[in-house]
């Protein structure tokens, strides 16, 4: 714990979980709306009526909304906006890439078409499709949308990713039982193995998982407005959910519940919908508890595997029988099959069932061609999307890219293509800046006719720079280290690569290969994630194996100083031995600029030194565990330069000094950070500030004066308890002109 008052206090707002629940509450909640509609479709009818018919501008800031649904159909290879309200096509894009069964999704920006291989993205307000996302998995995600953004979550491999303003991946490890999306945005997932229920809120950027279930027992997340809930069907439970945990748990009212039930991911209305395939049998249920008998409807059994609500109604998806079920509001069972409208396609795929941002179900074909639309009173309606021909499909939108000319029939490739995929000539050059000498010296009448013919370089368009590829090879080794190989730039270089973990990140430079994690806890499991990031943004994330610390490492070499300096090109290093940990001192390692030396004493000298260029060391003890594995230390950080002349060495030394307690930084962990100044301006003032990784400037600091001889020491201003975290301090001169910055440590426990 941090432990300064006076630090920024940094508050995520949550949406309150107060909202009335009451049937009265309900009913006149409904009626405001229907006033509400009313009001607005008078406005509408003596207003104009902007229709958007074509693409924008990029630049236009025109976009579609949350409203309807993209469907991707895939035996003509184009993407297709269906309005709910209308059921009409009102836009497509062609993407020759898609695969069969893939589904679209879509934040208030961008769609992302999810293939089971790939993440091929477009842009709603230009029609535009840009660089695809590599992901190496070979499943299937599942889609959803809420709160503006879009979610990918992978249920088998346990892996969950975010598009919207601010882009997560997250790996909670699999399997996942089937998420949800309250209407604020927050995602709710279950990790089956484990019982834990966490989410991702809109505005975070890591899942906290602060609730859990006994482990197997079965049942399912329920999104009940901004709120969710999860539904015990082992033990006939009802837990609410808060960021805090469980925050009250009903017994479900005295029905017969199987345990392998259907449970629909939204409420009906207010109440669960829970589903006994086998028996026909669909209830709803008033997840407060109240005394309230369910409400019973019987429906044709089945092997149903998919459930719905449309707020009012709901709909049951057959995926491998092509069948669906609805059930309105009026309680009216209807049925239908799901059918393609060509289904020669000798190999046999399975629709899909998706609730849209808008509340409605869009069930589709498995071609994508034909989708039934569930509204919110659970009325279906069936919208044929295409006709099977490039370009003819019932759209209002006229595409700005050519159809495709031939049906894709191979997976798409991993790796994006060269040119944008909106480029109607697939077949172009790569552009170039000035048209070839030959083709300068030629005549259009002189050409050679068997010449494929080439359009003019000045309006060939330059590839597009996009997100960088996955990182090769990445994996985890004893000691905290990790290893990866390059990620493919896509046209702009890699600046940088992220690697977190459960509880921390960090950054290191784009031509990195390797980076050690100091911050892992000993005892545990981990799994480390990197992912490359060019200017364009980050590309996706990569997991490496899981690494368990079995045994303490050293910790970070104490008081890492420049002990010898004045010749030309050369710096000795010196330190005081650390606390070995659990393993036997073996040698200390010293890195710098990507090489590495090695010393059995604790000293080093460095030479081959350019003056006067800051170089950053990093000095680590190696340790022999007991198994006679090899432990890598915490690691001491000093950036120094060499000079060609006698002079005092000026020094800020910074180091863990004696332990204290001052408001909540309590022992062992609390003690002062001692800063030792050597060499500076006699009888000057000087501002030293203390930092630490994690928090940054922790404390304002203090201005004090240098002795005579220019040392000061400073051992009982800065508490500090950042447990891990590096931690140093900055020594500057009151004008701000010089900032002397000392070694960097591990902070660790008395």
């Amino acid at each position: 714990m941090k432990p300064i008052t006076f630090r920024p206090a940094r508050l995520t707002r949550r949406t309150s979980a107060t909202d009335t629940t009451d049937a009265a509450g309900k009913r006149e909640r409904r009626k405001a709306r229907v006033g509400l509609a009313a009001v607005v479709a008078g406005c509408v009818a003596l207003t104009s009526v902007v229709v958007l018919s074509g693409p924008g501008s990029a630049n236009s800031g025109m976009k579609f909304t949350q409203s309807g649904h993209w469907v991707y159909n895939s035996s003509i290879g184009r993407i297709f906006h269906l309005d709910g309200a209308t059921k009409a096509v009102d836009a497509e894009v062609g993407l020759s890439t898609g695969q069969p069964g893939a589904q679209v999704i879509q934040s208030d920006k961008n769609g992302y078409v999810l293939s089971r291989n790939r993440i091929d993205q477009f842009g709603k307000s230009d029609l535009t499709v840009t660089n695809p996302i590599e992901v190496p998995l070979n499943e299937q995600p599942t889609g959803l949308e809420g709160g503006g953004a879009a979610f990918a979550v992978y249920q088998k491999a346990g892996r969950v990713i975010r598009f919207g303003d601010r882009d997560v991946t997250e790996f909670p490890g699999g399997p996942l039982g089937d998420p949800v999306v309250t209407s604020d945005g927050t995602l709710w997932i279950h990790r089956i193995s484990r019982g834990d229920l966490c989410q991702l809120p809109i505005t975070a950027d890591r899942l906290s998982c602060s609730a859990a279930v006994p482990k197997r027992h079965k049942g399912a997340l329920t999104a009940i407005g901004a709120k969710a809930v999860f539904v015990d069907l082992t033990s006939q439970e009802v837990y609410s959910l808060t960021g805090d945990g469980i925050s009250n748990k009903t017994e479900l009212p005295d029905v017969a519940v199987a345990d392998n039930a259907l449970v629909a991911g939204n409420d009906v209305d207010g109440k669960l919908a829970i589903v006994d395939p086998g028996q026909g049998v669909v209830q709803l249920v008033d997840p407060t508890g109240a005394d309230t008998k369910p409400t019973r409807t019987l429906i044709k059994p089945g092997k149903y595997d998919k459930v719905a609500s449309s707020g009012d109604g709901l709909a049951l998806l057959d995926r491998k029988n092509a069948e669906l079920a609805t059930l309105d509001r009026d309680g009216k069972v209807g049925y239908q099959k799901i059918a393609s409208q060509d289904e020669k396609d000798q190999i046999k795929r399975e629709p899909n069932l998706f609730r849209g941002d808008d509340s409605r179900v869009y069930v589709e074909s498995s071609k994508g061609d034909r989708v039934v639309v569930v509204d919110q009173d659970g009325r279906a309606k069936t919208v044929e999307v295409g006709s099977g021909e490039p370009g003819d499909g019932k759209t209002t939108t006229k595409p700005t890219q050519t159809p495709p000319t031939h049906r894709p029939s191979t997976p798409p490739p991993m790796k994006p293509p060269v040119q944008p995929p909106v480029t109607t000539e697939t077949q172009r050059p790569p552009a170039r800046t000035t048209p070839p000498p030959t083709r300068e010296t030629k005549k259009p009448d002189k050409r050679t006719p068997e010449k494929p013919k080439t359009s003019t370089p000045t309006n060939q368009p330059t590839a597009k720079p996009g997100l960088p590829g996955a990182p090769g090879s990445v994996l985890a080794k004893q000691g905290g280290t990790v290893t990866w190989k390059a990620a493919a730039p896509h046209g702009a270089t890699i600046t940088s690569y992220r690697l977190s973990w459960s509880g921390g990140s960090t950054t290191v430079a784009g031509t990195a290969r390797s980076a050690t994690i100091q911050e892992l806890a000993s005892k545990s499991g981990y799994y480390v994630t990197v992912q490359a990031v060019n200017r364009v943004g980050a590309g996706p994330a990569v997991r490496s194996n899981r690494v368990e610390l079995d045994w303490d490492p050293a910790e970070s070499p104490r008081e890492l100083l420049v002990s010898d300096d004045g010749i030309s090109g050369r710096l000795t290093l010196a330190w005081d031995q650390p606390t070995m940990g659990e393993g036997t001192f073996l040698r200390y390692d010293v890195s710098m600029g990507g090489r590495t030396r090695s010393s059995t004493s604790t000293q080093l000298t460095w030479t081959g030194l350019t003056d006067g260029r800051m170089y950053e060391f990093t000095v680590r003890a190696i340790t022999k565990a007991p198994d006679g594995s090899t432990i890598t230390g915490k690691e001491a950080i000093l950036s120094a330069a060499s000079v060609d002349h006698e002079e005092r060495t000026k020094r800020v030394v910074a180091s863990r000094g004696a332990g204290t307690e001052y408001n909540k930084c309590e022992p062992p962990v609390c003690a002062f950070l001692q800063v030792r100044i050597e060499n500076l301006t006699p009888n000057t003032d000087y501002v030293i500030k203390p930092y630490s990784s994690g928090w940054g400037n922790f404390n304002p600091g203090a201005t004090l004066k240098t002795n005579s001889e220019g040392h000061l020491l400073v051992d009982d201003r800065f508490p500090c308890s950042a447990l891990g975290q590096l931690v140093w301090a900055t020594v500057e001169t009151t004008d701000g002109k010089t900032v002397y910055t000392s070694n960097k440590f591990r902070w660790k426990s008395g």
